[in-house]
């Protein structure tokens, strides 16, 4: 309870305290919540979906377009999936081969019940890049945890990342904050977890006050398509372990020693209105990687790409138009 008073809902926002969620799970969750299809609206039609599989599972990913690859690759947060990037990729195909996974645990990919850690998910990403893009070295861009993995990946990785654009990536000191909420509380108590996830988290009533209390800067902004696609993609079988995994600090890593190791130009996207999260943070990381550069979007939340996406959309676009400074 000390914890939960001092740090309050920060990061994917389910936090909650362990009475409380257990006493809605119970008012809310007499029904299971059911597992309908992923609505077709999670991609735009003029994008294919295909399978590609890695050690790690096999993973869906949406594709369209010719020319330079060009991969989004969407945040860790409840009911995460491609979706997050929908209004902004369909943009690029005119210059760009635009590559869109389900990250595994998420979305239409496979949900293994074993969580990854983030040495787990850069390698599952790059058996994904050879496979998708062989012999190509595409541009990435990808928002909160999974930008902080990208950096990871092309630490690693430089032979499979040309240049990166990461969205707020969360994936560093910030990790102990995203842990430190009340729902860490309930991943030591068996077979609660996973009940309190699937009759109360997972269901459009949390997500959509989630989404409207913390995740959009504008309540206004808030759609239900954003809402169906979140709790549909939040309620497919097995789901909850890629979640109740980050919980637990299986995504927790220590990444600022090998930012010096990321020779591909990266630009920050850093919005100005992500709860806990202050430009600092992205200045310190712009000032660790030897060629970065830093972008405050103003009036954006933590899923700008949903909610601001010609903001967003055109600050990549600058982004891919230049060469990016590097940094002493």
């Amino acid at each position: 309870m000390k914890i939960w008073k001092r740090k309050p809902a920060l990061g994917i926002g389910i936090g909650v305290g362990v009475l409380g969620a257990v006493a809605l799970a119970l008012r809310y969750g007499v029904r299971r919540a059911a597992r309908e299809p992923i609505p077709d609206t999670i991609s735009p039609a003029i994008f294919a979906t295909r399978v590609a599989r890695t050690g790690f599972g096999e993973m869906i990913y949406h594709v369209s377009g010719s020319g330079e690859p060009l991969v989004f690759l969407h945040g860790v947060f409840l009911g995460a999936s491609s979706y997050e990037w929908s209004k902004v990729y369909p943009r690029f195909v005119m210059d760009h081969e635009v590559i869109v996974p389900d990250l595994i645990g998420f979305g239409e990919s496979e949900r293994p019940s074993t969580p990854m850690d983030a040495a787990d998910y850069v390698e599952a990403l790059a058996e994904f890049l050879r496979e998708v893009a062989p012999d190509r070295k595409p541009i990435v861009v990808a928002s909160g945890l999974t930008a902080g993995i990208s950096l990871l990946l092309a630490a690693r990785h430089p032979e499979l990342v040309s240049r990166l654009v990461v969205f707020l990536p969360t994936g560093l000191k910030e990790s102990g904050k995203w842990r430190a909420m009340g729902m860490l509380a309930l991943s030591g108590i068996p077979g609660v977890s996973r009940f309190v996830y699937r009759n109360y988290l997972a269901r459009a009533p949390f997500i959509r006050g989630w989404l409207t209390r913390f995740a959009l800067v504008d309540p206004a902004s808030l759609t239900d398509e954003m809402v169906e696609i979140l709790a549909t993609c939040a309620q497919q079988y097995g789901a909850e372990y890629a979640i109740l995994g980050f919980l637990r600090g299986r995504l927790a890593f220590d990444i600022e020693r090998r930012l010096r190791d990321v020779a591909a130009p990266v630009h920050i996207l850093w919005p100005d209105r992500a709860t806990g999260f202050p430009i600092g943070g992205g200045e310190a990381i712009r000032a660790r990687i030897p060629r970065a550069s830093l972008e405050e979007l103003s009036g954006c939340g933590i899923l700008a790409a949903l909610e601001n996406p010609d903001l967003v959309t055109e600050s990549i676009f600058q982004s891919l138009r230049g060469d990016l400074p590097a940094v002493a």
